[in-house]
């Protein structure tokens, strides 16, 4: 009689333990999946900061140039500016079908990687 309820408190035991690590094994790949987030918006945020600033004197510069060749400053910018002005639309036009998809899709792989 008493070999049985042993047994019985010992698998209790061994159940309460298995469900405590694992409470805690949960705990850590949540604050593993977040540094990893938390980290990936970082790097993202600063690469996109240094595309921007990039992108930015790369349009200045090329409007300057198209100007230059063109003889007026100011028709490179407007030539420049309707070139983004088409890249833009094209971006809104491939935007529900190919980029909010591929977008979702990086997110979901970075979360569960």
């Amino acid at each position: 009689m008493f070999e049985i309820r042993d047994k019985v408190e010992n698998i209790a035991e061994n159940v309460e333990e298995i469900v405590k690590d694992y409470y805690e094994l949960s705990f850590v790949n949540a604050v593993d999946k977040g540094s990893k987030l938390g980290s990936l918006f970082i790097v993202n945020l600063l690469v996109a900061a240094l595309g921007f600033f990039v992108f930015l004197f790369v349009g200045f510069g090329a409007s300057f140039w198209i100007g230059e060749a063109l003889g007026s400053i100011m028709l490179g910018f407007f030539i420049v500016a309707g070139f983004l002005l088409l890249v833009l639309v094209i971006i809104l036009a491939l935007k529900a079908k190919t980029i909010v998809p591929l977008l979702r899709n990086i997110i979901i792989k970075s979360i569960y990687d």
